[in-house]
């Protein structure tokens, strides 16, 4: 085949082609297209001939463009360089004048600024001589500028540093002959009055102004004025002298105050407000103070038995002549170091000295009223507030003597301090007033009044000691030992809280609402009619009404009311109404299911039923009624709680409410299983299906039964298992869930355990068989209790004799 190698053969082609006979008649034809191919095939190279040549053309042609270019480029160098040093020459001339013309302006301005200093050196020198500061301020702060900035340079010139060396002497002249006037005024025994105006104004509007020309001088001036004014006070309370011993430290701040006020009232106006000398006074003095204190306190604790009232006195003394600074100079010194400081290093004696006071508080409070004064007042114990008054007040001081520093040993130390009087006070001012396990209650209204006092103060106590730890925490770093130190404390006053919760609920409302179960008990439930509310129920609206009314100790509301309104915190209300709640349900369900628990044994001829299947019936419809009374009762305690219609009281009032709701339901499931018949096995599953959502647990279905007073008949027992079974597989194939709790015996699982352990006795073999492989219920586990080892008891005392001795109570 063609190609484009340059080592072509045709033979191979031209051989195909004429392989047969009959190839030879399209000879002609293959000569035409030969001849055609070659025609193209001669255009091609002449195409390619014409373009090379081109391309030869064109790179001549650049080469000598670019030739061109370098030419052009030679002359235009050249060219820029001649212009350049045209400009140069024309330049040069006027640059030398530009010298010339700023040489001779710094020159003029030189000589007029050298007449200038000198006409105000003479001017001074006349001034000084006849003594007018005032007259002398301006050319004396022209003076000192020049000398000081633009003629300081030039040193080197001997005229010049002739006149600079005048001017220095000038300036020592002026502020002897200031100082000179100073001392004179220190000298006099009767400072001249305000009136003489002159004076002042020579001294403050003349020679102050000077001096603030020349901070140096000025500086050396305040320092020689103020070891001058405490000259006196420093040489009576040398620290080695009786007089500046700590015993003699309030008189070393009165001498001082005295001086200040001196100063103020006579010396003042002599000086520019600006100048601050009180506050440069005053730190004089706290300076010379603070390390004598040092020195002093030193002294004091290298003795093995320091004086402890002297070490607080002193404390005490610096602490009040800190804060009359402070106020006298608006906190303007507030960034200074404190005398107070000093004290640091011996603070844990600080702390210690407190323990006295304490004592003698603690004391006053065991005998205060418990009561507050004002019944508007929150309703805790009087002295809980004043105690952590008492805290602040400490923990302020204390704060302020350890400042910004980081000091674990007091804060700790004050941390036990506070724990410490606070666990004292639980236990001798707040527990006590709870009535103690073997004293009788005689006066409930009076108990429930102490209890929520405890309640309300134990509370207010918790939140404050969190507040005081927080406060703590924000001065160290140490916060896992502050914590440590106040975690007893925080759990001290929950327990007496809970406590006390424990108390009312125990005590107070579960003993009020007995004599409701004792009256279920003693209904004629075999014989019972549904007519009406039961009687017991009536009783339990009765003991638990709540009105929106505010509480009237003299009026005649319930005891359950009176608590309730009687918490100021509204987390205790709804807490303990949960608590009562809880109570109600879990004792009138026990009394539910001791009415109808089987007598055992099971499954014996023996053993006669307490009940029939229709009274059982008959029970169920009337505890529905009751369970329709109970709901009435318990949702209107929420709402009369509410009546403010406070957010908060009303988002618990709903959680409240959906509790009681939820709650209800369980029991209102229970007695509707207790009168759905069993005639009909299928009818039956259905139901308890339905009701129960498909639990499956078997001890919770037979202990149903039970209640329902299903006969022990085999037969009937298996073909109601038989059809519940039958219903668990439907609801499974369903796809439906399968509950496995212990539906409302979760409340309480101790009779149901009693009736598992009883129904696995069952000696029958059929009963057996059926307990233990269809229904699958064997003995409940058992947990070993130890004995409980009686202990000795005090003998019970009326509530009237504990009140008589302990004076707690206030009649």
């Amino acid at each position: 085949m063609l190609g484009d190698s340059l080592d072509y053969d045709p033979t191979e082609d031209i051989t195909g082609m004429l392989m047969s006979r009959d190839s030879l008649e399209s000879l002609d034809e293959l000569i035409s297209v030969t001849r055609s191919y070659k025609l193209e095939l001669s255009k091609e190279i002449k195409q390619l001939e014409l373009e090379d040549s081109g391309e030869a053309a064109t790179e001549s042609d650049a080469l000598a463009l670019l030739q061109t270019l370098i030419e052009e480029y030679e002359v235009t160098k050249e060219t820029s360089m001649r212009t350049q040093q045209s400009i140069m020459d024309v330049t040069q001339g006027i640059s030398r004048l530009d010298n010339a013309k700023q040489n001779l302006s710094q020159t003029m301005s030189f000589f007029q600024n050298l007449k200038i200093l000198t006409d105000c050196y003479i001017q001074c020198k006349q001034l000084l001589d006849s003594g007018s500061f005032r007259d002398m301020v301006s050319p004396y702060r022209i003076m000192y500028s020049l000398a000081g900035t633009t003629f300081a340079p030039y040193k080197s010139v001997q005229e010049i540093n002739k006149l600079l060396t005048s001017v220095n002497r000038l300036k020592s002249e002026v502020f002897d002959r200031i100082k000179q006037k100073f001392q004179q005024l220190l000298s006099q025994q009767e400072i001249p009055p305000q009136e003489d105006t002159q004076q002042h104004n020579e001294l403050r509007d003349g020679a102050c102004e000077l001096l603030d020309s020349d901070q140096s001088a000025k500086s050396t001036l305040i320092d020689w004025f103020i070891s001058k004014l405490l000259y006196e006070m420093n040489e009576i309370f040398q620290v080695d002298d009786e007089a500046g011993s700590l015993e003699n430290l309030a008189r070393r701040y009165i001498y001082f105050k005295r001086v200040l006020n001196n100063f103020h009232s006579n010396l003042e106006q002599f000086f520019l407000p600006s100048w601050d000398l009180p506050m440069h006074l005053t730190e004089t003095f706290m300076e010379t103070t603070r390390k004598d204190l040092n020195i002093l306190l030193k002294r004091e604790f290298q003795d093995k038995s320091p004086t402890i009232d002297l070490f607080m006195n002193a404390l005490q003394e610096t602490l009040e002549f800190e804060n009359y600074i402070n106020v006298r100079f608006s906190k303007k010194l507030n960034d200074k170091p404190k005398l107070s400081t000093c004290f640091q290093p011996y603070l844990s004696v600080w702390v210690s000295h407190q323990d006295k006071l304490m004592d003698k508080k603690l004391l006053s409070y065991m005998s205060d009223p418990k009561f507050p004064e004002n019944s508007t007042d929150s309703f805790i114990v009087p002295s809980s507030a004043d105690l952590f008054r008492n805290y602040r007040a400490i923990l302020t001081q204390s704060l302020e003597l350890v400042q910004e520093s980081e000091n674990t040993a007091v804060l700790t130390a004050l941390a036990t301090f506070f724990t410490k009087w606070l666990g004292l006070y639980a236990n001798k001012i707040l527990e006590p007033l709870i009535l103690p396990d073997n004293v009788e209650v005689e006066d409930k209204r009076e108990c429930a009044k102490y209890t929520v006092l405890v309640i309300n103060t134990a509370g207010y106590c918790s939140t404050t000691i969190e507040q005081l730890e927080e406060r703590l925490l924000e001065f160290t770093s140490a916060s896992e030992q502050i914590n440590g130190i106040f975690m007893q404390t925080k759990s001290k006053y929950d327990d007496l809280a809970a406590k006390g919760i424990n108390f009312l609920l125990n005590r107070l409302i579960t003993v009020e609402i007995s004599f409701v179960w004792r009256e279920f008990k003693n209904v004629d439930w075999s014989n019972v009619m549904v007519e009406d509310y039961s009687r017991y129920m009536q009783t339990l609206k009765t003991l638990l009404k709540v009105t929106r009314s505010q509480p009237n100790t003299e009026g005649n509301v319930t005891i359950l009311e009176y608590i309730l309104k009687t918490f100021n915190r509204d987390i205790y209300k709804w807490n303990f109404l949960d608590k009562v709640i809880n109570l109600v349900f879990s004792e009138f369900l026990g009394c539910i299911l001791k009415l109808l628990q089987p007598t055992p044994p099971y499954a014996s001829a023996t053993t006669k039923p307490r009940l029939n299947p229709r009274a059982v019936v008959n029970i169920g419809e009337q505890l529905m009624l009751d369970l329709d009374l109970l709901s009435n009762i318990l949702n209107s305690i929420p709402e009369n709680m509410s009546g403010d219609g406070e957010s908060t009281n009303n988002s618990s009032m709903k959680r409240t409410k959906k509790r009681i709701e939820s709650d209800m339901d369980k029991l209102m499931k229970l007695v509707k299983l207790l009168i759905a018949p069993v005639d009909s096995p299928e009818t039956y599953a259905e139901t308890y299906n339905e009701i129960t959502g498909g639990n499956d647990n078997s001890v919770v279905w037979a202990f149903i039964l039970s209640l329902k007073a299903v006969p022990w008949d085999l037969e009937q027992w298996r073909a109601l298992r038989a059809a519940y079974k039958t219903k668990l597989d439907e609801r499974k194939e369903e796809g439906k869930p399968i509950d496995h709790s212990m539906l409302i015996m979760e409340w309480d699982s101790r009779p149901m355990m009693h009736f598992q352990a009883n129904i696995c006795r069952i000696q029958d073999p059929e009963w057996s068989k059926l307990v233990r492989n269809e229904l699958r219920i064997h003995p409940p586990a058992r947990t070993i209790q130890r004995p409980v080892t009686p202990q000795p008891q005090e003998p019970r005392r009326g509530i009237r004799e504990l009140v008589s001795n302990s004076k707690l109570f206030e009649r």
